[in-house]
Parts: C-alpha cells; sequence; structure tokens
C-alpha cells in the first residue's frame, strides 16, 4: 500500500516553485521522491529532507502539485508548502511588475509574516 499523497495547489509554474524553494534554502533536485518501505514516486523537483524521505513537486497540467509519504515527513508539510506558496507569490509579483517597468523600493517584513512592498515607476 502506498502512503503518497499528491496535494493540488494553487501554485501553476513549476520553474517558479524552483525558485522559491532555492530561495528558501532548500536544495533541489529532479526525480522521485522517497517515502516508506524505500517506495518512491516521480516528482519534477525533488527536496531531500532527510536520508529517507523527501517532498516533491509535480506539474500536472495548468497546475503544481506536491508529492510526499506525508505520514513519515519530519516536518509540517502544511507549513512548509505554505512558506513555499509565500515566497511563489513574492517572486511571481516582482517578476511581473518588474516587466511592467516597476521596482522594488523598499521591503518590509511584517509580524504577521506578510511582506509589504513599495515598488515606484518611472513613466
Amino acid at each position: 500500500m502506498s502512503h503518497f499523497t499528491r496535494v493540488k495547489t494553487q501554485l501553476k509554474d513549476i520553474k517558479m516553485v524552483g525558485r522559491a524553494l532555492e530561495d528558501l534554502g532548500h536544495k533541489i533536485e529532479s526525480g522521485k521522491v522517497r517515502g516508506y518501505g524505500e517506495r518512491k514516486a516521480p516528482a519534477d523537483l525533488v527536496v531531500r529532507l532527510n536520508d529517507r524521505y523527501d517532498i516533491g513537486f509535480r506539474q500536472e497540467g495548468d497546475t503544481v502539485s506536491m508529492v510526499a509519504d506525508l505520514w513519515e515527513v519530519p516536518i509540517d508539510a502544511d507549513r512548509f508548502l505554505s512558506q513555499v506558496s509565500q515566497r511563489y507569490a513574492y517572486l511571481t509579483v516582482v517578476e511581473q511588475t518588474a516587466s511592467q517597468g516597476w521596482q522594488v523600493v523598499t521591503e518590509e517584513n511584517q509580524a504577521d509574516g506578510s511582506v509589504r512592498l513599495v515598488m515606484q515607476r518611472w513613466t
């Protein structure tokens, strides 16, 4: 019996997920996610958590899913996904606004964990 769980996310771009993971300090690989009993599941991006278990992300159509053996991973998967999602949103906003001529003037981390950006554009 497989213990792997696929969690559908609101994330759309696997490359941006990779950038978010790297920004959060994770080394990413491609390959298979490891779980209980040496079982493996395919993933586009894999974060090695320890010597036995991983969390992965896989592009599935127009969304990205998180793949992991959630019974065994040594971290809080909901918190992990929340951090990745927040960084993904930050990177997406900065990239999209830069393509429209905006640049970040200040960036402040708020007490609630959110990030406040002040941007400007010269016309």
